[in-house]
């Protein structure tokens, strides 16, 4: 028999969506114990932390737990540590989980007595279990533990093979808190914004050099498959269970890497019965290899748009075959690219597309970023550019390489303590390529037949001519004098507080804020 107790689990993302928590606190509940779930997100700013008077507040609303779970991505990691003091302080039993300490395991060890790496709801299972009825809990597979001054170092245990075991997450908000103005309040229906973040598989089937996929990859090696879907039925009675409980949701973000992996008769079945069951609009994301097969393919987007997808984030990354095979390790084409957009273009009106492209990486070449440029120019409007500065993340091979090739001689060559709108500070740290890659962070945002971004569709031509991209080479003080007006333009724009964008003329914001950061 197991005794039950009560557990806490804090999450300390930027958004109040964290279904991995509220996944392990349902199949805690269904062990019996009590679970509070916190959310403690601070959306201004990943370097900001919890102030004395907000710590005191959880600490009061964690009283009487026996064991406190923290779940923490590698920006909230100053949160997640001021979390694990407060309570091993106080001699309460803390297990720190989510991607930080499954990719950095011998850094976070440091901090904190328990971690529990990769998928781990069986192992916060069998660890609360054994806390609850005194027993040990050194040898639990996917932990690792510090007792008694002795460090026990466990294997992963094979993932879980099918999703549909899972418990559907814990909505039940009544029970919940979340932080809001520096205050600790019940968390209510307004907290979700509208929507819901879903995921309804695990894995990836692609192994991009530049991704902490390949970490997990590496941590079940010979375990078992990574990628897995629920049944549909599993996601029709979660979705639905969802829609009936919160009225104010209209969308649902299917965040699987690629939903468009999965075969056609699932996505017959699940458009079928989405459209009957559930009835709002769904945005999901995919990649071009699993939509090349142009009949196939056609068919999906046909039945997902029926159902309802209204927007789809597509994987570019690059424009250039070299660059996607030999440095991001991703067996994309160009050609594949062009084929995936024009079935999604038949839906243009009823489905907006964005498509993902990585810029400022110092291996790519001159003529790289032009054929990236030049593939988005082939792309049929109208849809939104999304391009997203390179960030080595460490323990990936692209980091490995770029370590062993000297880019990387500190943390901070890495990128990761820039924000993703930081984009001139990216492309001065890679030092190549600034021209280029300016140009093509300058076509961020919408994109029709006349413009692309913030330029007009003549000026993109214009800055890509050979006898422009030679001039700006050659001379840098025009790139330098650009990037640092529209660096000061991002930062003001992102930060609220800066008085001095506010103070600018109204038509002026309007439109910068039309052409640069709305789709």
């Amino acid at each position: 028999m197991v005794l039950s107790m009560k557990i806490t689990l804090i999450s300390t993302s930027t958004f109040p969506a964290d279904q991995g928590l509220r996944t392990l606190s349902a199949c805690l509940e269904r062990e019996g114990h009590e679970v509070l779930m916190i959310f403690l997100p601070l959306v201004e700013d990943y370097a900001r932390v919890y102030t004395r008077l907000e710590l005191k507040q959880v600490e009061k609303a964690a009283e009487g737990s026996k064991l406190i779970g923290i779940g923490a991505m590698e920006s909230t990691t100053g949160r997640a540590k001021q979390l694990i003091d407060l309570f091993q302080q106080k001699k309460i039993p803390v297990v720190w989980g989510g991607p930080h300490p499954t990719f950095f395991p011998q850094r976070c060890f440091q901090y904190c007595d328990i971690l529990a790496i990769g998928e781990a709801e069986s192992a916060i299972i069998e660890l609360a279990n054994n806390i609850a009825n005194e027993k040990d809990i050194t040898k639990i597979k996917n932990l690792w533990v510090r007792q008694d001054g002795k460090e026990f170092i466990n294997p992963v245990g094979p993932p879980v093979h099918d999703l549909d075991e899972l418990a559907h997450p814990d909505y039940d908000i009544e029970d919940q808190l979340v932080l809001e103005k520096g205050k600790l309040i019940p968390f209510e229906e307004k907290h979700l914004g509208g929507m819901i973040f879903f995921q309804t598989e695990r894995g990836c089937p692609q192994a991009c050099s530049y991704c902490t996929n390949n970490i997990m990859r590496e941590l079940y090696k010979g375990k078992g498959d990574l990628l897995r879907t629920h049944s549909v039925d599993y996601v029709i009675k979660e979705l639905k269970r969802l829609k009936e409980r919160f009225h104010s949701i209209g969308v649902f973000d299917l965040r699987d890497e690629t939903f468009t992996v999965r075969s056609l008769n699932w996505i017959r079945e699940f458009s079928k019965r989405y459209k009957e069951e559930i009835g709002i609009r769904f945005k999901c994301l995919a990649e071009p290899a699993t939509m090349s097969a142009e009949n196939i393919s056609a068919e999906k987007i046909d039945l997902l748009v029926d159902a309802g997808l209204t927007d789809i984030i597509v994987g570019i990354q690059s424009g250039s075959d070299r660059l996607n095979k030999e440095v991001y390790n991703r067996f994309i084409s160009a050609a594949q690219v062009l084929k995936c957009a024009k079935i999604l273009n038949k839906h243009k009106g009823k489905l907006t597309v964005m498509y993902d492209i990585i810029s400022s990486n110092p291996y790519e070449t001159k003529e790289d970023i032009l054929e990236t440029i030049k593939l988005i120019r082939k792309l049929p409007p109208p849809f939104y550019l999304s391009v997203n500065n390179l960030i080595f993340f460490e323990g990936t091979p692209l980091y490995n390489k770029a370590k062993e090739d000297g880019l990387i001689k500190t943390y901070n060559d890495t990128a990761a303590m820039l924000n993703y709108w930081d984009r001139w500070k990216h492309i001065k740290l890679k030092k190549k390529n600034a021209y280029l890659n300016l140009v093509l962070n300058l076509m961020r945002g919408p994109c029709t037949k006349t413009r692309y971004g913030l330029l007009p569709t003549f000026i993109v031509d214009a800055l890509i001519k050979d006898s422009m991209v030679d001039f700006n080479i050659k001379f840098k003080s025009p790139t330098s004098l650009v990037g640092e007006f529209v660096s000061v333009m991002d930062i003001m724009r992102e930060s609220v507080a800066k008085p001095l964008y506010r103070s600018m003329p109204v038509s002026f914001k309007n439109w910068y804020d039309k052409v640069r950061y709305r789709a």
